[in-house]
């Protein structure tokens, strides 16, 4: 019987049958192998061309020992301090949290995790045209204390505190003037 107007049409199966396809996702073997032939093109590249590597090393955005396990140091208290005081007088260019200014990083041209500590990035300061190890900047660069007096000064003025509040608020938290 020919198929045309008013012909039944046919009935599907309910069953779809499933063409055999390729899985496209990586075996963990070949995805090893991937992973060890990019770090191997980073090493060779890394040996033939150390002043690009350095350069961005420099301008903060190559960090080598990121994503490796090194152990990272506790800042020192006048290391925390130094941060505090830096972003309260504006030498800091970070939102909210002081830390956003430093980094665990490890200096060229070795770049050795184990000579790994707190730099100083140089993106947050214009006196600053490259990474810095943070205990050396602590030590050469201080918080001028008349830096500091403005900072609280500012902070005075915004709170709308006359001399009186001002000294009872230092006594109360300083026990002394």
């Amino acid at each position: 019987m020919a198929k045309g107007f008013k012909a039944k049409p046919r009935k599907q199966s309910s069953v779809k049958k499933s063409r055999p396809h390729k899985s496209f996702s990586l075996t963990c073997e070949s995805e090893a192998k991937i992973q060890l032939e990019i770090e191997a093109f980073l090493a060779q590249d890394l040996q033939e061309n150390p002043e690009h590597y350095i350069l961005a090393w420099q301008a903060g955005v190559y960090n080598p020992v990121a994503g490796l396990e090194v152990t990272t140091r506790f800042l020192e208290a006048n290391e925390e301090d130094w941060l505090f005081l830096a972003k309260e007088i504006g030498w800091l260019q970070v939102e909210e949290d002081e830390l956003d200014a430093i980094y665990f990083t490890a200096p060229p041209p070795d770049f050795d995790p184990d000579q790994a500590d707190w730099y100083v990035r140089p993106d947050i300061r214009t006196w600053l045209e490259e990474p810095e190890r943070l205990s050396r900047v602590v030590a050469e660069r201080p918080v001028p204390h008349g830096l500091i007096f403005q900072a609280i000064e500012r902070y005075i003025q915004e709170l709308g505190w006359d001399a009186n509040q001002s000294q009872a608020f230092i006594q109360k938290v300083m026990i002394r003037p």
